[in-house]
């Protein structure tokens, strides 16, 4: 739970920090690259050294935000020009290269979190099916059981002089008889059992259909054809229906919209009740409707916090990154 909670304070961070950055930033400025990266890992120590001596009661060397504050001051910024850096590139790179640490650090720990919430998913599996796999045996053993004691007292039955014949044929019958009463089916058992039930009473139906003399041919053929479409519907419903993938979803939006849009258009086409004026203004607003539609569905990319370029050279450096920004020694 807590390293839920981190991942998802990460997040926020990143989305904050990510939207600031673009704020901060007066001008466009293009994607850092390796030499700026060395050039930042090389320099920046000496301008923490510098802000420590400034404000001796803060921990600038630690908190990155604090440099990210000295945008504006003039003597920090003249250090830094001094050293080759033009400022606002400078901070570009600082706040770049702190959303990419935040970013990398969040899709870390969501990656991890799918993956114990994968494998929390598979244990569960596996726990429900040996759960399953425990009353069926517990329910065959009892059956067993019930089995086995009707048939010793059927045994005893059949064995008593001072029963008549006819009177043990009909007990050991009526014994038969009620046997289901206290032997119940393992689930297997039972749905194989209504399944063919089921057929059976369908196969029973279309039997009685084919051989009523009494029925019209065109009638005979539309109960037939509603019969087998009842069958259709029972065959799919016993079947466990897998829940739907976005794409699946998707296409199911995009299919019924096509429907409702095609109904639309030909309402409109086909009534002449509406003024040609007015029905081509409704034909060509069910067309910008339909193109925004499209638009809307058409899958799209995340936006990327930062370039990916830059996020590349922030992994490759990460661990020495943590150690100037945030990790104290």
């Amino acid at each position: 739970m807590k390293k839920h909670f981190v991942a998802a304070l990460l997040w926020v961070l990143v989305l904050s920090f990510g939207s600031s950055v673009g704020a901060m930033e007066p001008t466009e400025q293009p994607p850092f690259n390796k030499t700026e990266m060395d050039k930042f890992l090389t320099d920046y120590p000496e301008f923490t050294e510098w802000l420590t001596k400034q404000n001796a009661h803060v921990d600038t060397k630690r908190n990155p935000w604090i440099m990210a504050g000295m945008r504006f001051d003039k003597a920090f910024t003249a250090r830094l020009k001094e050293k080759q850096w033009d400022p606002d590139r400078f901070f570009y790179l600082l706040n770049h290269i702190n959303t990419g640490l935040l970013l990398t650090a969040s899709e870390k720990l969501q990656s991890e979190a799918q993956a114990r919430m994968a494998q929390e998913q598979q244990a569960n599996n596996a726990q429900m099916q040996k759960n399953q796999q425990q009353m069926q045996q517990e329910m065959a053993d009892a059956n067993q059981r019930a089995r086995d004691q009707l048939a010793a007292r059927q045994e005893q039955i059949r064995l008593n002089p001072n029963i008549p014949p006819f009177e043990k044929q009909r007990m050991l019958a009526q014994m038969n008889r009620n046997a289901s009463t206290f032997t119940a089916p393992n689930p297997q058992e039972a749905a194989q059992q209504r399944q063919s039930q089921q057929a059976n009473w369908f196969n029973t139906q279309e039997q009685y259909i084919r051989s009523n003399p009494n029925m019209h041919p065109m009638q005979r053929q539309q109960a037939l054809a509603q019969l087998q479409q009842a069958r259709l519907s029972q065959q799919q419903a016993a079947k466990p229906a897998p829940f739907p993938s976005q794409e699946e979803m998707r296409n199911e939006t995009i299919t019924q919209y096509n429907k409702w849009f095609d109904n639309q258009k030909r309402a409109v086409e086909t009534n002449p009740r509406i003024p040609p004026a007015q029905k081509k203004q409704m034909l060509e607003q069910l067309q910008t409707s339909a193109k925004q539609f499209k638009e809307s569905m058409e899958p799209k990319p995340a936006p990327s916090i930062i370039p990916p370029e830059e996020k590349a050279l922030v992994e490759a450096n990460q661990k020495r990154l943590m150690e100037l920004l945030f990790i104290k020694p």
